[in-house]
């Protein structure tokens, strides 16, 4: 799969996922850039968790603009 395929389908599956996980040791757990472009687009994180989310409960964003926060992101890399 190509680099924008692994976007779309990243983008994906994360429309209306919350997303959490204890990989992420900092202190902030809202650092990945998943959790930025979710915020980003009118979303929330919470830090101590790193539980972030959008496009649901009348939380901001969309797809479209989430994906186009992440290819930005990773284009920067």
């Amino acid at each position: 799969m190509g680099r924008t395929g692994a976007i779309a389908l990243l983008g994906m599956a994360a429309t209306y996922l919350v997303s959490g996980t204890d990989s992420f040791a900092a202190a902030d757990k809202c650092g990945n850039i998943q959790a930025q472009c979710a915020v980003e687009i009118g979303g929330t994180c919470d830090p101590k968790t790193g539980r972030w989310e959008y496009g649901r409960r009348g939380l901001g964003g969309n797809s479209q603009a989430y994906n186009a926060c992440i290819s930005r992101k990773l284009r920067r890399n």
